[in-house]
């Protein structure tokens, strides 16, 4: 038995149901219905409906359109397992805008990265929160032990977590921004952040030291203190370079500060300076 026409186009992928979608295929339909296989070739080939759609999108879209329950099983199943890698992700979308982007992406044969993108550029994301949430706060810790957390802020950190969604920028990457940050804001401990010591580390003895002449928690006092701030950017005035302040610079700069007089230690010091300069008055 000869093979019609209708029959030719179907091998490649053109009913009656694919003109509706794509009416420049109209023509290429009616060669093929002529038995001009060669012409209704020649034609295909030029469409955009050729040139521009891969053979996964013609399947799709023509299963889409003669055969609608099941696309949309396919539709549900490639949804399902976008929902769960984004949730594990933490994106946070509307249901709405992301049956959108999922629709259009199964129809596209997009992957997961294209995927990702998409929703990116959709400016839709609420927000972060799973595995991305945490990465942040644990940067966030890194950025406050470097002694820059208060320079950083929300639009930061937003930019960054949508940089580690997209996969355009590393947990290392941010890491490497924060010591940068932190050498530039505390030079004389440039070698050390280099090297990945944390500036709580390297000037624990200035957050001793101030918590114990304030009589505070040492937990509560970070760099952003001005007494800290101080101390941590002090700047040699025979080199004019920055440089660490020596410890009893350190602890003279802190009684320096108004409230060092209204501790208990404070208020000893002066008590006992005052009891000193009256005697040696003959005063007492």
């Amino acid at each position: 038995m000869a093979v019609t026409g209708s029959e030719t186009a179907a091998s490649y992928g053109i009913s009656e149901a694919l003109l509706a979608a794509y009416p420049e295929l109209r023509a290429v339909y009616d060669l093929f219905k002529a038995n001009k296989t060669g012409e209704a070739l020649e034609a295909l080939f030029k469409t955009n409906y050729y040139k521009n759609s891969s053979s996964t999108v013609k399947s799709r879209e023509k299963q889409r359109l003669e055969q609608p329950a099941v696309y949309a099983d396919s539709v549900q199943k490639y949804k399902i397992a976008a929902q769960k890698r984004l949730v594990a992700s933490g994106v946070r979308i509307d249901t709405a805008t992301f049956d959108s982007l999922v629709n259009d992406a199964y129809a596209k044969n997009l992957d997961d990265n294209q995927l990702d993108q998409a929703i990116l550029t959709s400016g839709k994301i609420s927000g972060f929160g799973g595995n991305i949430l945490g990465d942040t706060t644990t940067l966030k810790t890194y950025a406050n032990s470097f002694g820059v957390s208060k320079l950083l802020n929300d639009k930061y950190w937003q930019s960054k977590q949508q940089g580690l969604f997209a996969g355009t920028i590393t947990e290392e990457d941010i890491q490497q921004e924060i010591r940068d940050l932190s050498a530039s804001a505390f030079p004389a401990y440039a070698d050390g952040i280099a090297k990945n010591i944390s500036l709580t580390s390297q000037a624990s003895n200035v957050i001793q030291t101030v918590a114990t002449l304030l009589e505070v928690d040492a937990d509560t006092i970070d760099f952003d203190n001005p007494t800290v701030r101080k101390i941590t950017q002090y700047i040699d005035p025979t080199t004019q370079k920055a440089a660490k302040m020596p410890q009893w610079m350190v602890e003279r700069t802190v009684k320096s500060d108004p409230a060092w007089g209204f501790t208990k230690n404070g208020t000893a010091a002066i008590d006992d300076l005052t009891y000193k300069a009256f005697s040696d008055l003959g005063l007492i």
